[in-house]
This record gives structure tokens, sequence and C-alpha cells, in this order.
């Protein structure tokens, strides 16, 4: 998952805007966006959380800094684990050439000290879009470790493998990601957008179908190859 065969996967699957959500850190998202933007793609910010009760959530940034500054509170929440690269593999960040510049010391692949609810607003708070993600998995699903969606809590889009959306999201937008962890998995699943520019206002206006905007999820299997 280099980050130019990450633009380029793209690039040959016929997509238009990409995004990065690692788990638990935005320690990659700069050097791809430079990739996609080398390969004229559109980019969006992102992380993938995993919340005190195993639930993965993603969230989404137009810019840099809020990521940036949501992903450095985050990290503090992680639990001081130390990754064991002989069982999970090294963490390592790496520039466009595949040079590697430092290796993350952290397990990322722990749970962060904050609850879903808490994990969606603070993702709010600094202007990002928080989006329950593969809510129908019978792991890190939200449906799968809480049962039901907090009442309390809306959400323009839910990330749904099947395509479908479960009961109790109520009027929210399914979307659907190729949550690709091999260049060869970018693709298989891809979401249409019908919006002005690439952006989170714009989003929100798609799943509100507001002036014509629209989106509509679309899953294109692929056997690897």
């Amino acid at each position: 998952m280099s980050p130019r065969a990450i633009a380029q996967a793209a690039l040959d699957h016929g997509l238009d805007l990409i995004a990065v959500a690692d788990h638990n850190t935005a320690g990659m998202v700069d050097v791809v966006a430079q990739a996609a933007a080398d390969a004229g793609l559109a980019f969006l910010y992102g992380m993938e959380l995993q919340t005190r009760e195993e639930v993965h959530l993603l969230a989404y940034f137009d810019e840099p800094a809020a990521c940036h500054g949501f992903a450095a509170e985050i990290y503090r929440l992680l639990p001081d684990h130390p990754n064991e690269p002989a069982f999970f593999g090294d963490q390592v960040v790496v520039d466009l050439d595949e040079t590697i510049l430092r290796t993350e010391p952290k397990l990322l692949l722990n749970s962060l000290d904050l609850g879903f609810d808490e994990a969606v607003r603070s993702i709010r708070d600094h202007g990002g879009l928080a989006i329950p993600a593969h809510v129908d998995r019978e792991t890190f699903g939200l449906i799968a470790q809480l049962g039901f969606p907090p009442a309390e809590l809306s959400f323009e889009f839910v990330e749904a493998i099947s395509g479908h959306l479960p009961d109790g999201f109520g009027a929210a937008q399914v979307i659907c990601s190729s949550d690709a962890h091999t260049p060869g998995q970018i693709g298989r699943r891809r979401t249409l957008f019908g919006v002005k520019e690439v952006s989170i206002e714009e989003m929100i206006k798609a799943a509100r179908q507001i002036d014509g905007r629209s989106v509509r999820c679309e899953s294109i299997e692929r056997r690897e190859t």
C-alpha cells in the first residue's frame, strides 16, 4: 500500500476521489494526499477510530490542519502499549519513494480511551464528518458491538458493506467504501456523489439531496489479482 500504488490503483479503477483512513492515526495522510494530487485525484483526509466499545468510526476532513489537530488528540487517548512487529508487523511512515521516515511505536490496533458518542462529537467539533464504519459486519460494526445506534445521535452517512441501510439510522444515506488493505482491493466498492466540488459541506448537501445533489452506493466486488 505505497502512496503511489494507492493512487495508481485508484486511477486504474476509474475513481475521482480517494481518502486514507488508517487505524487510529493520520500519519500517512499528507504523503498520500501528494500522491493523489500528482495523479489528478481529489482527496479527503481521514482516520478510522476504534472506540472504547470496539466500534469502528470513520472521520473525514477537508483540511490537513483539522485532521492533524484531531489526530494529535486521538493519539493521547491510545493506550501506551508498544507494537509487537513480530506479531503485528511494522508500523512505518514512508515518503513518496517508500523510504521509511519513522516507525510508530504504539500499537495502533488498540481501542481508544474514548466512547463512541464522545468520538462522534469530537470529530464534529473539529469540523469533520463522522460516519459509522461497516455497520453490517459481525465485528467492529456499530450494530454488532452496541446493538443499535445511539438515539441522541443522527448521521448524514452510514457505511454498509451490503449497500443497504440497517434499521435505526433514520434518514442517513448509505456509502460503500472499498476498505482496502491491499492495492487489489481498491475500488471494489464505491460511492457516486453528485456535487459541485469535493468538500464535507457538499457531501452533506448530497446526503440531504439539496439542489439536485445526490449520492449513490455502488458495489463492484472483484477478485484480487
